[in-house]
């Protein structure tokens, strides 16, 4: 099967969010105020190119027979939602929202749904696990900690995956859309959008209640960062 060409575009942008946001980290003084000039500039341009790229995609799925279940939004406005929410910024320019999309294949509606919402959380939870990795990172750098105590901190935070997974509170659904197969199975495609503030302090809570579980020092450890 084809790359879905949404989650692509999807990482591209993402790409470009992460490049932004290294180079914003580095400027300080005069260089920093041009660079929130030109992040302003970059976030309408991304929004502009959002509407018109969900609207063409939104075309490309309804070719491809995909409908969207009683109760949502319009395939098309689903897709705008759900780009509009990828270029939004905070206010010192990260991305506010983590996005995953997923496609499943099942015996009915409801169950390729789940399986493709399950799908799609845990790659949220991947991203958050390599975004909390990297704060971490950084503090662990900053800060007057043993060698072994961070070496096994690191570890922890590396294989969290699954315990942020099991932790993620109520996902934003962006969109959902499905369609019958000629076998009379069901495909289904959906993205999810979470806040990063929200998403990153739930991550970091599931952590430290882990490392409680195997090493109160190691939990203690994790509090000196400052979270």
């Amino acid at each position: 099967m084809k790359k879905n060409l949404l989650i692509n575009v999807f990482m591209a942008f993402a790409v470009m969010f992460a490049v932004n946001v290294s180079a914003q980290e580095k400027a300080t003084g005069s260089d920093y105020k041009d660079l929130k000039k030109q992040e302003k500039v970059l976030d309408k341009e991304i929004q502009k190119k959002a509407i018109k790229q969900a609207r063409k995609e939104a075309k490309k799925l309804d070719k491809e027979g995909f409908k969207t279940p009683v109760g949502k939004l319009p395939l098309a406005k689903q897709l705008e939602t759900a780009w509009e929410k990828q270029a939004e910024l905070t206010t010192d320019g990260a991305p506010y929202w983590y996005i995953a999309s997923a496609r499943s294949i099942g015996g009915n509606q409801s169950s390729a749904s789940l399986q493709a919402t399950n799908t799609a959380k845990i790659d949220l939870a991947g991203q958050i696990q390599t975004r909390v990795s990297q704060l971490i990172e950084a503090k662990v750098a900053n800060d007057d900690m043993g060698q072994e105590e961070a070496a096994s901190l690191s570890s922890v935070v590396a294989s969290s995956k699954s315990v942020i997974s099991a932790t993620l509170g109520r996902t934003i659904p962006l969109v959902e859309v499905y369609r019958t197969l000629e076998n009379k199975n069901v495909e289904v495609m959906v993205t999810l959008g979470y806040s990063t503030e929200e998403a990153n302090k739930i991550a970091i809570s599931a952590i430290r209640k882990d490392l409680a579980a195997k090493s109160e020092e190691l939990a203690k450890e994790l509090d000196k960062l400052g979270y």
